[in-house]
């Protein structure tokens, strides 16, 4: 469980991509010009990383791979 230091949305994404369990957040959304507008942003974000997280991504190779197919492709 991430418990401090999230200022936005995306921070709380790429911890649930990453595999936390949870986040907190409070002062991210207090402090907002729209808190509830902020806190919106929150939940949609969280959803979304742990949806990336449960998909799994793609493997990470140490070199750049060609994933399209080039036959009948003019050159």
């Amino acid at each position: 469980i991430v418990d401090a230091g999230l200022g936005v949305p995306s921070e709380a994404a790429r911890c649930l991509e990453l595999g936390a369990a949870a986040v907190l957040v409070n002062t991210a959304i207090a402090r907002a010009q729209d808190p509830p507008e902020m806190a919106r942003a929150f939940a949609e974000a969280v959803v979304a990383g742990r949806r990336a997280f449960n998909a799994g991504r793609a493997h990470i190779g140490l070199k750049a791979v060609a994933s399209s197919p080039v036959e009948g492709i003019p050159v």
